[in-house]
């Protein structure tokens, strides 16, 4: 089996898409949209892609004339809707960045296509592929740390533009409408989807507070999130654009404590001094961070589902449930 692919949007996100399909011995890159052309074709040598569409509707022109089995979507938020309805209509199978919409009339539209077809779904949660997650969850499941308490994810970089170089002069993240929000929509939805799939469903976010603090735009730059589960405990989401990257999860139990430092090789701390003795807080102490890259697990997993026609996580479902969170917290501004 050769799966087709078509990638749209040739920056560093398409990039790392693209050494995804590369890596894969079912994939084969056929074509690839991006709306400024040279930045695809430059993408077009270095992958060995045939087709090239560069404009502003590019994306559209690929999907209508290429034979596709598999679409990559890597355009600003803004398109991201636009160009899964499209995707859907053509029956592709789609792995879309987050967040996967920016409105609950795209999400409502997006659902309603989907509920008729069968079509394999992934939102570009990478983050659920770290080795790391599976055995927090086991944890918590175990009820080595007893009943949860409260969750409390960090997550900080420098913001775009300056946590990455960028292609296009283009800065669509600081522009409201293209980009449909803040920090919140670009790091919160990664922290929420890894706590449902940790802890389980939220319930209800309860507050929000927000500041744009280093940079010149309309939306968030630094954001906290206080919400409940469904199974009543608490969880804080704490994002920014304007400090160190950072990235820690802390869980607290009634019978303990995990507090661990995603970014650094080996940093975690716990309590009381005898969950040591368990198998599991052993695994999590003496764990060492692979070389492995998250996004190409995900998309082997992706592609492993097409082949046996089955749909896993991180599904629609989940894109859909984050960016509602998001969504949820932003109307309590108003």
């Amino acid at each position: 089996m050769t799966l087709k692919v078509g990638l749209i949007g040739a920056g560093g996100f398409g990039t790392i898409h693209l050494l995804g399909y590369v890596r894969n011995p079912n994939c084969k890159l056929v074509a690839i949209a991006s709306r400024t052309e040279e930045h695809a074709r430059k993408a077009a040598e270095r992958f060995g892609i045939p087709k090239i569409y560069g404009g502003v509707d590019s994306w559209k022109k690929m999907i209508e004339n290429e034979e596709l089995d598999v679409i990559s979507i890597c355009t600003p938020n803004y398109l991201h809707a636009l160009t899964v309805l499209k995707a859907i209509d053509k029956n592709l199978h789609i792995l879309c960045e987050k967040p996967i919409a920016i409105s609950h009339k795209e999400l409502n539209e997006i659902e309603s296509k989907l509920k008729n077809k069968k079509l394999i779904f992934f939102t570009s949660f990478q983050k659920r592929y770290n080795p790391i997650f599976p055995l927090i969850k086991k944890v918590i499941d175990e009820m080595v740390l007893g009943k949860i308490i409260l969750v409390r994810y960090y997550f900080s970089h420098y913001g775009p533009y300056k946590s990455w170089k960028p292609l296009s002069k283009e800065k669509w993240f600081f522009d409201s409408k293209k980009a449909g929000g803040g920090v919140l929509l670009d790091l919160g939805v990664h922290c929420i989807d890894v706590l449902r799939y940790l802890i389980g469903e939220y319930d209800k976010v309860n507050g929000i507070n927000y500041n744009t603090s280093c940079i010149n735009m309309s939306n968030e730059d630094n954001c906290n999130v206080l919400f409940r589960f469904k199974n009543d405990a608490l969880g804080l989401i704490s994002v920014s654009w304007c400090n160190e990257p950072s990235e820690t999860i802390e869980v607290f139990g009634s019978k303990g404590y995990l507090k661990i430092d995603l970014g650094k090789k080996h940093s975690v701390s716990y309590g009381p001094r005898t969950i040591k003795r368990n198998e599991l807080i052993k695994k999590i102490i003496n764990y060492k961070r692979s070389g492995d890259i998250a996004q190409y697990r995900l998309i082997d997993h992706f592609i492993n589902c097409i082949a046996e026609d089955k749909q896993e996580s991180p599904n629609f479902e989940d894109g859909k449930r984050a960016v509602e969170f998001v969504l949820e917290a932003y109307s309590l501004k108003e």
